[in-house]
């Protein structure tokens, strides 16, 4: 019998009448959406994390390895979804045991560390 990981599928949604922020405001919640994301993958709760530049509504994607209720909280207390900016969507999702395997990548903690600023 195929033996099965439970991980969660969240998709953060561009909110529409989201609050506006002035460029130093908008950086520093980025900077702490980011670091938020690299904690919770040095915690070993994210495998994966990263932008949707589409023009679409979602504006990014990741996966989590926690419990679906543990994984509502966490992302609940994301910075970017307290500041209004982004709602998320959770879906529980499994994959085989063993598919998905964590490579040498590692987050960025803040908008500078993206442009190559840091």
């Amino acid at each position: 019998m195929m033996q099965f990981d439970d991980l969660v599928f969240v998709r953060l949604i561009r909110v529409a009448d989201r609050p506006t922020l002035d460029a130093a405001e908008g950086t520093r919640v980025q900077d702490a959406h980011l670091a938020y994301i690299h904690e919770l993958w040095r915690r070993g709760v994210l495998i994966a994390a990263g932008p949707v530049d589409d023009g679409g509504e979602v504006v990014g994607i990741s996966v989590m390895t926690c419990p679906m209720e543990e994984a509502r909280v966490l992302v609940a207390a994301d910075p970017g979804v307290q500041a209004g900016r982004f709602t998320p969507e959770l879906t529980a999702w499994q994959v085989p045991a063993g598919m998905l395997v964590g490579g040498p990548g590692v987050p960025p903690r803040s908008v500078a560390e993206v442009l190559g600023n840091s």
